[in-house]
């Protein structure tokens, strides 16, 4: 009877794990149909499934790829309020949860978003924050991946500035990252459409229509039988190379070929290039009144865009904030429940052990006739014995520049490989330690406090308080657009995790509060 109990058991655990697995299978098969496959051919269904796929998730990984995937079709329709939103939910999940992987996914994804506003600067940093979360993500393959898109959308970011040259060296740079074995998903197949697809449109922005031709047919033949919503935009590129070697027949073909992707759903991106191109090509064939009528249609996405990008600040800020907060102090108080148990356990288990070996010691003597009760610890000797001990700890002496052996060579080195993490803005971490910043220098924590008591004439963390005041000063400066945002956003972001310590610290730099250096330069603006 007891091993048929084991068996059922057994069974029935096997049996839930099982279900388990199918169902996560299930769930990835579905995700993946959507974002390669139904977004290009039915977004209506790709809307339905990934809203069924929101509504079932249950792990927080399956949660963020859902809301991921419903934010990627929102920006597709042109609704890119909603798609923030849903992507700052997940990127909220994410950093709760301390999962790299996704944190630098949608760090890009967010970088990718606010560029098609064309809000270059809040772009970049995001860009950065996906550089800095993929480093530290475990897993070697996803990193690749990640590191591949980083590239890829820095290649959007040239195209924007016009640095066409940037850009192929961007894309050239990502090339070498990708490896073909001949057993590629349709995942990593599109990955490398998209490569070669850029390259083609680096090519065509420098006028070499042949070269960019051979690049974009050659995307096409990779994606082959998969469909994909990086076909029309192969088509289009197509259309602009016939333009350029005025083949105007070839052009009008491949404009045609896009029209059934912009009637299966509101992809506006797509649309307003596809415009811009038929705009180009009425103009060549001197159709003046279709060149004006098909402008003025990607003009009217534009100035769509634009006063997207207008709205989106204090509300859509705020509401992020709050989800943050919400799932940190979530965060903070299940961390500080498990390291209260883990000290009380841990005295506990001292305390017996502690009174085990008294009890031993008493009851070895008391059997050989030797018991002396003063051999009993007394407990104010114990309690003078821990306040000596903390006095001591208390009482140690401050590292000082001045009490330094380092040799000169060393201390080059290292003060070389502290300007480059202060390229790398690692002060804007907010997590950052002394101990952080000497392993990434490759050295110890005298030392790393020597070379910033030296070089930069600071104790740490006044000088990373003073790095972050001075960081925002100058972003609020070159980007307008900030002063618009809440106070608590330009504290997250230059790295202070409470609008009351950044306050403080910007006090303390400049001789007033942050929300007077805003008005100031607010009028600043006016004024010229």
């Amino acid at each position: 009877m007891k091993y048929f109990c084991v068996l059922i058991c057994s069974l029935i655990l096997f049996g839930s794990v099982s279900a388990q697995s199918s169902s996560e299978k299930k769930f990835n098969r579905r995700y993946v149909d959507v974002a390669v496959t139904l977004v290009a051919t039915d977004v209506k269904e790709a809307h339905r499934v990934t809203d069924s796929l929101v509504n079932v998730a249950r792990s927080d990984e399956q949660k963020i790829k859902s809301l991921m995937l419903l934010a990627k079709l929102y920006e597709n329709e042109g609704d890119m309020k909603n798609g923030l939103i849903k992507a700052m939910k997940a990127d909220t999940i994410a950093n709760a949860t301390m999962n790299y992987s996704w944190q630098a996914v949608i760090s890009g994804s967010l970088a990718t978003s606010f560029r098609r506003l064309g809000l270059l600067k809040v772009s970049e940093g995001y860009l950065k924050k996906a550089e800095l979360a993929n480093a530290k993500q475990p897993e070697a393959n996803m990193k690749l991946l990640t590191k591949i898109n980083i590239l890829h959308e820095r290649v959007f970011h040239c195209f924007e500035r016009k640095q066409i040259l940037d850009a192929r060296n961007y894309v050239i740079e990502a090339s070498k990252l990708i490896h073909i074995d001949g057993n590629e998903d349709k995942k990593s197949i599109l990955i490398k459409a998209t490569n070669v697809q850029l390259r083609g449109i680096c090519e065509l922005q420098l006028g070499n229509f042949a070269l960019a031709e051979s690049f974009l047919k050659s995307a096409l033949n990779k994606i082959q039988a998969t469909e994909s919503n990086l076909i029309p935009y192969i088509f289009q590129a197509l259309a602009e190379v016939e333009i350029g070697k005025k083949n105007y027949n070839g052009a009008r073909e491949y404009l045609n070929k896009v029209e059934p992707y912009l009637e299966s759903g509101r992809v506006e991106e797509l649309r307003m290039k596809t415009d811009e191109t038929w705009s180009r090509y009425y103009a060549e064939v001197r159709d003046r009144e279709m060149s004006l009528k098909f402008k003025a249609k990607s003009i009217a996405i534009r100035e769509k865009r634009d006063i997207i990008a207008n709205g989106i600040s204090d509300d859509l800020i705020t509401q992020f904030q709050a989800g943050k907060k919400f799932y940190r102090s979530q965060l903070t108080f299940a961390l500080g429940g498990i390291i209260l148990i883990s000290i009380g356990a841990t005295c506990c288990i001292m305390f017996f052990y502690r009174q085990k070996k008294i009890y031993k010691t008493h009851y070895d003597l008391q059997k050989n006739g030797h018991f002396d009760k003063n051999l009993i610890p007394n407990s104010e000797e114990v309690i003078m014995n821990d306040s000596t001990i903390i006095d001591q700890l208390n009482n140690s002496s401050v590292i000082k520049a001045k009490d330094s052996n380092m040799s000169k060579e060393t201390e080059e080195k290292l003060y070389e490989k502290f300007v480059k993490q202060e390229e790398s803005l690692f002060y804007l971490e907010k997590n950052i330690t002394l101990s952080h910043l000497a392993s990434a220098i490759g050295t110890n924590q005298k030392y790393a406090s020597i070379i910033i008591q030296k070089f930069r004439g600071k104790e740490f963390y006044a000088y990373i308080q003073s790095r972050r005041i001075a960081y925002i000063i100058q972003e609020i400066r070159k980007s307008p657009e900030l002063l618009g945002y809440k106070l608590s956003y330009l504290a997250e972001m230059c790295g202070f995790t409470t609008l009351s310590a950044f306050s403080t610290a910007f006090k303390d730099e400049t001789g007033m509060p942050p929300s007077a250096f805003v008005h100031f330069v607010r009028k600043e603006k006016g004024n010229k």
